[in-house]
């Protein structure tokens, strides 16, 4: 049976569909021109020029470090945390007059969890949000999940009862570039035994994943929240670009507020 049932689409969001996604009773949620397509197309051209296409970044290129790259490396871990602040100024001053669409983002979340929502941080420093993320011709994202504290040995990851990642699309590949996610999940038991074989939970082979998965074909200015304790994946580009801003949204219990990092 295919798992389209797990993907809903909404106006807005509201507590109950987050609920619904953290407790895993969908695996996606698609919330069409959450960002008007017009200001994500001038949006899009302003971060396209900024992304220094040499810089090498790997499967993708970024203006800034995910926090992923940076764990392991003391000197790009204070680069990581000295560019919070002036990210989210930087994305206001491209947007305007029109709003940063990760301020309307964490506005959404904030007044839609009882326990608000935050930047998060580490070591009493903010961590960035909402880093833009170039995909170009040739580029895909093989199957992973992504969950913190296999990441980060810290006690607020540790503390964490789930994970979201979310995605603001500003410009979408004419051809390939969809996301893919399964009604699967891979244990922290499971992956115990796996993590030699893949490591950093990244590239699990496709033969280990159920058949159907839900895949999504985002347009310009939509917002598309995964649980990434599911697995999921970017399918190749195979023409054409796409640049999102993303990030991950942490649940630290209901009354608390919802922490947001890249």
């Amino acid at each position: 049976m295919s798992p389209d049932h797990k993907l809903v689409t909404v106006d807005v969001l509201d507590e109950q569909v987050l609920r619904d996604l953290f407790e895993l009773k969908c695996v996606a949620v698609r919330v069409p021109e959450f960002y008007d397509a017009t200001y994500s197309k001038s949006l899009a051209d302003l971060l396209y020029q900024e992304i220094d296409s040499s810089a090498g970044a790997g499967i993708y290129e970024s203006n800034i470090d995910s926090f992923w790259n940076v764990t392991k490396d003391a000197e790009r871990r204070e680069r990581y945390f000295n560019v919070a602040l002036p990210l989210q100024r930087r994305l206001r001053r491209l947007s305007a007059p029109h709003p940063s669409p990760v301020d309307l983002l964490r506005v959404a979340l904030d007044e839609n969890w009882p326990g608000g929502a935050t930047l998060m941080s580490m070591g009493g420093r903010k961590m960035p949000f909402g880093i833009t993320r170039l995909w170009r011709t040739g580029s895909e994202g093989l199957p992973h999940q992504d969950v913190l504290h296999r990441e980060f040995d810290d006690p607020m990851a540790h503390a964490m009862v789930g994970q979201l990642g979310v995605n603001i699309y500003l410009d979408t590949a004419d051809e390939g570039g969809e996301l893919e996610t399964w009604d699967h999940t891979i244990s922290d038991e499971e992956y115990a035994g796996m993590a030699d074989r893949y490591p950093g939970s990244y590239g699990y082979p496709r033969d280990i994943l159920p058949d159907e998965a839900v895949l999504i074909a985002p347009q310009p200015g939509d917002l598309v929240l995964i649980n990434t304790a599911c697995v999921h994946a970017i399918r190749k580009i195979t023409t054409g670009r796409r640049i999102t801003v993303s990030g991950f949204v942490g649940n630290l219990g209901p009354d608390l507020p919802l922490r947001c990092w890249s």
